[in-house]
Parts: C-alpha cells; structure tokens; sequence
C-alpha cells in the first residue's frame, strides 16, 4: 500500500468513527465523575401469571404479557437475576419487572440523555449499536497502528512517537502499581 493510500486510509476510516471517539470517552469521563444521568420509573401494570422457568420460554411469555395489555413494545434481550427483569435495550425507553408478593411489578424506565449515553457505552443498546461498537473497537486499533506506521516512516517524527509512548507507558506503569 502506498503511502497516499494508508493517510487516506487512516482519514477515511478514523472520520467515519469520529462520533464514536467523541461518545466513549465522554460517557466515561461523566461516569467517572459520577454524572450517570436519571431513569425515571413509572408503575406500568403488574402481572400475576407465573414466569416460566426456562430462560428460552420467558421473552415469549413476556412478549405475550405485554400484547395482552395492548402495549406494542418490541425487546431484543431480556436479563433476570431470578427476582428481577430488564428488557433490554436499556438505552432507550424499557420496562422492568421486579417479583412481588402480589406478582411481578412491571414499571416503566425511561432514561435521560445522559443515562442513554452510559448504557450505550456498556455495551446495552441496540443489536445495531453493539456491532457498531465491536467495529469501532477494531476500526480504533486499525487506526492507531496505521498512524504509528505513518509515523515511523517520517525520520523527525520517530523521536517524538517513542518518547510519548515511553512515557505513556511509564505513567500507566506508575498507575498500576
């Protein structure tokens, strides 16, 4: 590959990701700092019918609850922790049932903006978004190893490449310890 062709691939690819760039280390400097957004709950209905046991009958069962009450709500995933369930994606609007003496409590959640964000960054959004993601990660490395390359092959750039990352690694090395 041509020198022309790697900085045009190294643009065109990192552009296309820039979004992502900007989303990920947002959501985690907000979650580091202890900004994680709100989810407001509403109670939605409470269902008395027992939940199946098998993790393959309980979307079904779910999804049969739900159009019984004439609530259109399409999930891709469904986590339980055997008292609790959350219908994922949690990046958007979503519902929770949580097991009550009286039943499950099935309650509404909706996330602000912020919470969307972190829900995204955790990997809880959308099937779409998840792959996204997964390339992105990948899409990162490319990236980066194509512009170390670059800067390998530009002798004045050498010095300033091994001297950031010595000390890069020097830093996270102090860190760790």
């Amino acid at each position: 590959m041509t020198r022309i062709r790697l900085v045009q691939f190294h643009l065109a690819l990192g552009a296309f990701f820039l979004p992502f760039l900007f989303l990920m280390p947002l959501s985690g400097v907000l979650h580091l700092s202890d900004v994680r957004g709100k989810v407001t709950e509403a109670p939605a209905f409470t269902i008395t019918d027992p939940v199946p046991a098998g993790e393959d009958a309980q979307p079904a069962f779910f999804r049969e609850q739900f159009a019984k009450r004439g609530i259109d709500y399409k999930f891709e995933d469904l986590r339980s922790n055997g008292k609790d369930f959350t219908f994922r994606p949690t990046s958007r609007s979503h519902y929770i049932a949580s097991l009550t003496e009286a039943g499950l409590a099935v309650k509404r959640a909706d996330p602000s903006l912020v919470r969307r964000l972190m829900e995204i960054h955790k990997g809880h959004g959308p099937a779409l978004m998840k792959v996204l993601e997964v390339l992105f990660g990948m899409s990162l490395i490319l990236v980066t190893l194509s512009g170390i390359w670059l800067a390998v092959t530009v002798p004045s750039y050498r010095f300033i490449l091994l001297g950031s990352t010595a000390a890069g690694a020097a830093v996270i090395a102090a860190a760790l310890l």
